[in-house]
């Protein structure tokens, strides 16, 4: 992999970025890392089919300059191999000072996301300097995402593309438990739905709203549900009682607001389950790419 130090180059694009939003008036602007890898990655493999339809959907060929919003730069390497020679592939680290100041919230869940939900700052990298954005889970996790969708497109070169893979997580939930009424079942989701309101509001047409009035078009998406089994009642229970974004599980949420019995059944019609059959997660996810007018022709 290349480097983690950041290159001159994305030092003085951080430095002396041009942007109608400039966050040069604030003492504390600096608030991601920007580190700019033009190297091979250390090691080949086949690519997942989230990195191939992510990377077709940006039209990326060599000598590109691509930048990943993915939390833990999640596609960078695959984006590499495409790119380069020639190109590169920027990403963005929120500073210390930046995961100091973010307390995440159940609004506003995930602490990459709320980089930019602090207040209006913009990306710090130049007005229309790259090719292409890519990344995954980018729009979903914020609270305003028309201000994320705004600032790719004024980062993006006349003709540039942007291609994300969005998990849609506050859509997710099981199929059927033993022991749970609809009713109950109904209950359940609108406890969790209250806990991630911003992921539950998230949808793909309310996506496509923000990117038509960001000033993106040719916007194009398609939408696949992918299902995992939960096979035994350890990873049921690992499952229920993982700490969300705003620290609490859902068993814990669902016990805080509906009372301690009903929590309790909820877990236990969770574990019978896992003993008779794998418990399916069903998960909405989506691909969507769009693109900057090119208005010099």
């Amino acid at each position: 992999m290349a480097s983690t130090r950041p290159s001159k180059a994305a030092r003085s694009s951080r430095s002396a970025r041009p942007s109608s939003r400039s966050a040069g008036g604030h003492a504390d602007a600096d608030l991601l890392i920007v580190r700019r890898h033009q190297d091979h990655p250390d090691t080949r493999r086949r690519l997942s089919s989230v990195e191939t339809t992510v990377l077709a959907g940006a039209r990326v060929c060599p000598g590109q300059d691509l930048v990943d919003l993915s939390q833990a730069s999640a596609l960078t390497p695959a984006a590499l191999g495409a790119v380069v020679p020639g190109g590169s592939v920027t990403t963005l680290t929120p500073t210390a000072p930046a995961l100091h100041r973010i307390r995440p919230t159940p609004e506003n869940g995930h602490t990459w996301g709320s980089v930019w939900d602090l207040t209006e700052r913009p990306l710090p990298l130049p007005d229309a300097s790259v090719d292409a954005v890519i990344g995954r889970s980018v729009l979903a996790p914020l609270s305003h995402p028309r201000r994320m969708l705004i600032d790719i497109a004024r980062v993006l070169k006349p003709g540039g593309r942007l291609s994300v893979h969005e998990i849609l997580l506050g859509q997710r939930r099981p199929v059927a438990l033993d022991g749970l009424s609809a009713h109950e079942m109904a209950q359940a989701e609108r406890v969790l739905t209250a806990v991630r309101p911003a992921a539950h509001a998230f949808t793909v047409p309310h996506a496509v709203g923000n990117a038509r009035l960001a000033g993106l078009t040719h916007i194009e998406y398609t939408e696949e549900t992918v299902t995992v089994p939960l096979i035994g009642v350890t990873a049921a229970d690992d499952a229920l009682h993982a700490r969300g974004p705003a620290g609490e599980s859902a068993y814990q949420a669902i016990g805080r607001v509906l009372g301690a019995s009903f929590g309790r059944q909820y877990a236990e019609a969770w574990r019978s389950t896992a003993r008779r059959r794998p418990i399916i997660l069903e998960t909405p996810t989506a691909y969507l790419t769009m693109v900057k007018p090119d208005t010099t022709g």
